[in-house]
């Protein structure tokens, strides 16, 4: 059974169903929907698709041509087969010249299959050629707006070359309407009335393939032509032309060849940034660079020299005719705006040159000419003369390019002068350096004649020293003989004539003690006998020793005792405790106080006094590696104190502070100078001991305090 979705315009349900019947005796399924009304049949064509209608000519309220125009009203293309009981030949005619595809009548039903079967034949049938046709009208389009959208001009000829297609490229060149094109020969249209003898048509049709770029007089710009011939058959029946605009590739082109041009002036400018070649010789050179890549004529090069303008290098301008361009007008007020860094560029030398210049750019053919700034900084050197025989004036763009060049080239000047003056502080440098040469050989002689001295002093020092201590060893022992133990009948005057014979040779006997310390330190340094030595105790015994000078002076000295012990050597210990007590008693005055005590510190303390140990050791904190904890031990005084200044200095061999006046003997006399050795020593004997030594203000800023620093053993890292 084939299904059949049938649309039943019947008034009589009878009649309905016999047509129902005969369509499922004819092999159907009929899918049917009575309708009774024009209101219902347009409502059910518009809710689902129908494959055929029949209908009653004559219904209560309406007929089929009634119901037929319904169906034209709603666009369908559906087969409408009338059924009827009884219609007039007139009326039939009418409705088939409506539209109707078929009538029959209901007595005589056995044609119904037929022309059914018929109707959805050729209703079947037009939905086919009707799709067809719309493809092919789409398709059209569609070639049609594609064939417009390419973007260059595309043109069909027959054979005789007569266009018989073009896209809308070229009537919007041509500003011609699609009319005035067709038929129209392709020559003639392109190349005007006369033609050309040799058209790129007539060689493009000869399959002669040609790219060049062509002029067409009918058209602005550049193209090229391309030719396909056209070969629906084995025959040529026509071409096929693709005209290609290409004058933005032309510009571009003469863009890249100016472009290159600018960049290989600019390049032959700066590759000469750092010649060493002769000053004339390389602007000669520039400006012939110049003269080829930017068709000049004529250039020149001006420098300001004592405030005028001479002219320093030329190319290009006759010989009888250098003198006149030597010096530019002064006054002249384009010489003016240029010296203040404007550009000035003219068509012609009259009213702007001297006579002799004017009659001279006149012979040699000149026009147009222009001048820019040789800039340095902010400052302007002298400036560039350009000029050519062209009538045309120089373009922004060459100005622009121009001006570059200036720069460039001031900047190539400014270097060479640089060049040149670096090249005579070299050779003076060359000169000092063999001169310091000869006075570094001289020093260096110097230097070792005075180890050699510095040597013999040391073992003179040495020498004299030990061969003195022996006799005055002798003279204090005897001295101290007769003044303690001889019981000898002397005056009061004697004894202090001998009393004095002895404070002398004592003093005398300090003093080359001293001098062998030295001797023994600069020659091999401290050989150190370590040992246990508890400082406190070490500094009472030394200020016991004192006792006699000090009774001779009114000052306080105390030693607070501590128990700590440090690995040293007691003597050299000895004899720094010594040193600094005895360098305190000197510069406090009476009703002073001394006091000594001692402390152990971390290695983060001293760390916090970085800013001023460094001042006295400039590797501080890495002189003392290898141990965390130390002992610092300090001599405070209410002394006259040290300037800042002094206080590194008072370290040095034989530096002394205090005025001279003040000198005297002894070593407990307020002010009295020493060898200036003591503090020396006491710095040579901390280096021995990897321990330091300094001195800061005291309290308040009054007097001095003496610092010696010793690592306590054990203290190192584990």
């Amino acid at each position: 059974m084939t299904r059949l979705r049938l649309l039943l315009v019947e008034g009589s349900q009878e009649d309905a169903l016999l047509l129902l019947r005969e369509l499922e005796r004819g092999g159907y399924d009929p899918d049917c929907e009575r309708v009774v009304s024009l209101p219902t049949l347009v409502e059910a064509l518009g809710r689902q698709e129908w494959d055929l209608i029949i209908s009653d000519y004559r219904m209560p309220g309406y007929s089929a041509p009634e119901a037929l125009e319904s169906l034209k009203g709603s666009g369908l293309d559906l087969p409408f087969i009338i059924v009827s009981g009884k219609i007039g030949e007139e009326n039939l005619v009418d409705a088939m010249r409506s539209g109707a595809h078929d009538y029959l009548m209901k007595g005589h039903l056995s044609r119904l299959i037929p022309a059914v079967q018929r109707e959805l034949r050729e209703a079947k049938e037009r939905r086919t050629r009707r799709r067809a046709e719309l493809s092919i009208r789409q398709g059209k389009m569609e070639w049609e707006a594609a064939f417009d959208a390419v973007s260059d001009i595309v043109v069909l000829t027959d054979p005789a070359w007569k266009i018989i297609r073009c896209n809308s490229k070229l009537t919007e060149y041509l500003g011609a309407g699609y009319s005035g094109v067709i038929g129209r020969d392709i020559t003639e249209l392109f190349y005007g009335e006369m033609g050309a003898k040799e058209s790129i048509f007539s060689r493009c049709s000869a399959l002669k393939p040609d790219q060049e770029d062509v002029l067409f007089p009918s058209l602005p710009g550049w193209y090229t032509v391309s030719c396909y011939p056209m070969h629906p058959t084995e025959s040529t029946h026509g071409y096929v032309y693709i005209i290609k605009d290409v004058t933005g590739r032309r510009l571009m082109e003469e863009e890249k060849r100016v472009t290159d041009r600018e960049l290989l002036t600019l390049y032959a400018v700066a590759s000469r940034l750092n010649s060493r070649r002769g000053f004339r010789r390389i602007m000669v050179d520039l400006l012939s660079q110049l003269h080829q890549l930017l068709q000049i004529d004529v250039s020149c090069i001006y420098l300001l020299e004592g405030g005028a303008l001479t002219l320093t290098a030329e190319l290009g301008l006759a010989r009888r005719f250098v003198p006149a361009f030597q010096e530019l007008p002064q006054d002249a007020e384009w010489v003016h705006g240029v010296l203040e860094g404007e550009h000035y560029r003219c068509g012609e030398f009259s009213g702007q040159f001297s006579g002799e210049a004017a009659k001279g750019a006149l012979v040699m053919g000149l026009n147009a000419w222009c001048a820019l700034p040789l800039t340095v900084g902010s400052g302007v050197i002298g400036l560039l003369f350009v000029s050519h025989r062209a009538v045309r004036p120089y373009t922004d763009r060459e100005v622009y390019l121009l001006t570059s060049v200036a720069n460039q080239m001031a900047i190539l000047m400014e270097n060479h002068t640089l060049y040149d003056r670096m090249k005579m502080k070299n050779e003076e440098l060359e000169r000092n350096k063999r001169a310091l040469k000869e006075h570094l050989e001289v020093v260096k002689r110097a230097n070792s004649e005075l180890g050699r001295l510095n040597d013999a002093k040391n073992s003179f020092i040495g020498m004299a020293s030990h061969e003195l201590k022996t006799p005055l060893t002798s003279i204090k022992g005897g001295l101290q003989f007769l003044l303690e133990y001889s019981d000898l009948n002397v005056t009061p005057e004697q004894r202090k004539l001998l009393e004095g014979v002895y404070e002398g040779v004592t003093q005398l006997k300090g003093i080359i003690d001293d001098l062998l310390n030295i001797s023994r330190m600069e020659a091999e340094g401290f050989v150190l006998q370590r040992r246990s030595v508890t400082l406190s105790l070490l500094c009472g015994e030394v200020l016991r020793s004192l006792a006699l000078p000090l009774s001779e002076r009114d000052i306080r000295v105390s030693v607070v005792p501590d128990g700590v012990t440090v690995v040293a050597d007691e003597g050299l210990c000895r004899l720094v405790t010594r040193n600094l007590l005895e360098n305190a008693i000197k510069f406090t005055p009476d009703g002073g106080g001394i006091i000594a005590a001692g402390a152990l510190v971390t290695r983060e303390e001293l760390l916090a006094q970085g800013d001023e140990l460094r001042r006295f050791y400039r590797t501080f904190p890495a002189n003392l590696e290898g141990a965390e904890l130390f002992y610092r031990f300090t001599i405070s005084d209410t002394g006259v104190g040290i300037d800042e200044e002094e206080q590194v200095r008072i370290f040095d061999k034989f530096y002394g502070i205090g005025e001279i006046d003040y000198h005297s003997s002894g070593k407990s006399g307020y002010m009295s100078k020493g060898t200036g050795l003591g503090l020396a020593i006491v710095k040579g004997i901390m280096d021995a001991h990897a321990g330091m030594v300094w001195v800061s203000p005291g309290d308040e800023g009054k007097g001095s305090v003496f610092s010696i620093l010793l690592p306590v053993a054990g203290s190192s890292p584990a």
